[in-house]
């Protein structure tokens, strides 16, 4: 077993994170714990909270790092395109590909709870916060928003895109009719789009 002393707190800290990320990935939520995580790295569960406050701080960590991973092919996606509509698109398959091939770490991010009383962590927000910026470009360009109609429009598609990717991970694709994931994906920032479209007001004119 290996001591204390042939760790540094840093290494120590990626230790860690490294085996919660790894126990979530095969068990999920449900199958991290302090002694989980002790016994992957090799050190007693007290240990962990000479690095991390408690086992939130830890999946408040894993899920940050997760929140990044994410935000790199979306990035990409968005990247890889001139046309605002095919930005979004392309933004929104990224997401649901990443979803589909890293389940238990996306459901992570979203399935963790801290207690009503306790505060999330700013870092998170930051986190999240770059998700949204990725598509608000695109998307004022895409339906001529701006401020509140704008925050409105990205929380509304991005609400849609992860309630298909939630369907799928659950197995409960077959209540709206069995499609696909990214056909699904596709219909629904198509339609969407159009109608922001159609709905948008007519420009200014002097």
């Amino acid at each position: 077993m290996a001591r204390r002393s042939e760790h540094t707190r840093e290494q120590l800290r990626d230790l860690i994170l490294e085996a919660a990320e790894q126990l979530i990935v095969d068990k999920g939520l449900a199958g991290l714990s302090a002694r989980a995580i002790a016994r992957e790295i090799g050190y007693t569960p007290g240990t962990i909270y000479l690095v991390f406050a408690n086992l939130d701080d830890v999946i408040l960590q894993v899920n940050a790092r997760t929140l990044d991973r994410l935000l790199a092919p979306m990035r990409r996606a968005v990247a890889a395109h001139d046309d605002a509509t095919q930005q979004l698109l392309h933004a929104a398959r990224a997401y649901a590909e990443f979803a589909r091939t890293h389940p238990n770490l996306w459901r992570a991010c979203f399935e963790h709870r801290l207690p009503e009383t306790v505060p999330g962590p700013a870092y998170i927000e930051t986190h999240i916060a770059r998700l949204v910026e990725l598509i608000m470009a695109p998307l004022a360009r895409v339906s001529g928003g701006e401020g509140a109609a704008l925050d409105a429009a990205a929380q509304a598609l991005w609400s849609g895109v992860h309630g298909i990717c939630i369907l799928t991970l659950t197995g409960k694709l077959h209540m709206v009719g069995g499609q696909a994931t990214q056909h699904l994906t596709d219909d629904l920032v198509t339609h969407y789009l159009a109608g922001l479209v159609t709905n948008a007001p007519p420009p200014d004119r002097c």
